[in-house]
């Protein structure tokens, strides 16, 4: 649960909003004019969530550009990557968790306050000089598995990646923008042949149109590196729960690798990367 939140009024005419910050998730106490206000509350415990447009109700949240291989760890050993995707998408890290809610509008007077939850709803009167917020989970969790892996003694790293995922966020709507980014993904093997990965986005863009490609990048003992495009766009866009999804793929045959004297034998340059697309019927 978030260590504190953060509570936003924005007046609905006028442009000094008033943030309050507040430890734990039961709110408290606070001191601010009588106005018309619309309100968004969010946790404030992110560490790589920036905001624009911070001076509007309709703000939205993106997160710091990072590198491709980033799913490695920040090693010294370790490469990051390039920040732009062979496919001109920048790669952008992860979203942290997030929890947002809003109220479309609040009229806080002498005698109480009319609310006013969501645009087009009737308000409500209430007696009290006091707003209830119900904040819910909007960043989305997703997990992939890539099943029936051979000769996995052989690999020396692996990360991941995903393009097509949305790039920023309105807490106040819960709803995506249009602009698609690449994330980079940590990846574990788990077990003898199956590697998997968890991961938070935003989610699909709004009207998407760019392809979901997960990529799986491997360095080998030997010092080959090797890449492999799984198209996971239907698994993604039909997904039952959109906060809630599994991207299965599989069908791996990596070569079998023989070191060739540790890590001087590596090459962790961007190029020269051997690559293969794997066909899915999902």
């Amino acid at each position: 649960m978030p260590e504190g939140m953060a509570y936003m009024f924005f007046p609905i005419e006028g442009d000094d909003v008033w943030r309050f910050d507040i430890p734990g998730r039961n709110g408290g106490d606070i001191e601010i004019r009588d106005d018309d206000y619309r309100v968004v509350c969010m946790n404030d415990d992110t560490s790589g969530i920036l905001f624009k447009d911070e001076d509007s109700f309709y703000f939205t949240c993106y997160c710091r550009t990072g590198g491709l291989y980033d799913g490695l760890g920040g090693t010294l050993d370790n490469p990051i990557g390039p920040a732009v995707a062979d496919n001109g998408e920048s790669v952008e890290v992860c979203p942290d968790m997030m929890w947002c809610g809003s109220v479309w509008e609040m009229d806080l007077n002498a005698l109480g306050e009319w609310i006013t939850y969501n645009e087009g709803e009737d308000n409500v009167l209430q007696d009290i000089r006091g707003i209830t917020l119900y904040p819910r989970p909007a960043v989305a969790n997703y997990r992939f598995i890539i099943e029936n892996v051979s000769n996995l003694s052989g690999v020396k790293r692996l990360c991941a990646s995903i393009s097509g995922m949305a790039s920023e966020m309105c807490p106040a709507t819960l709803m995506c923008g249009s602009r698609c980014a690449t994330l980079p993904l940590k990846a574990d093997a788990a077990g003898d042949d199956c590697i998997e990965g968890r991961f938070l986005t935003f989610g699909l863009p709004k009207s998407p149109e760019s392809a979901n490609i997960l990529t799986l990048y491997v360095w080998l003992t030997d010092g080959k590196k090797l890449r492999y495009d799984f198209d996971v766009t239907k698994q993604a866009r039909n997904a039952k729960d959109p906060m809630n999804v599994s991207l299965i793929v599989g069908g791996i045959e990596l070569p079998p690798s023989d070191p060739v004297g540790g890590e001087g034998g590596l090459d962790v340059s961007i190029d020269g990367w051997i690559t293969e697309i794997i066909d899915i019927q999902s």
